[in-house]
């Protein structure tokens, strides 16, 4: 979950994301952050997530990210 972090926190440095419910109600990230967060984990875990996959839900708190890396065959 270390490597997610990081990721995020190049993204959006200085947020606490380990502790959030929601990174998007909570306005840590946006739909433009969404983006450059899908492209960091395909190139970090060499994954394709695929467009309907993209939505905020998926990727809004830790566990989110790590069930769809889950689906992918990435275990982190």
């Amino acid at each position: 979950m270390e490597e997610v972090i990081a990721i995020l926190n190049e993204i959006r440095p200085a947020q606490n994301f380990s502790n959030a419910e929601n990174f998007f109600d909570q306005g840590m990230l946006d739909s433009l952050d969404l983006t450059a967060l899908v492209a960091a984990l395909e190139t970090h875990y060499d994954v394709f997530i695929d467009v309907d996959e993209i939505a905020p839900d998926n990727f809004s708190n830790l566990l989110a990210i790590k069930a769809i890396l889950a689906r992918k065959g990435v275990s982190v």
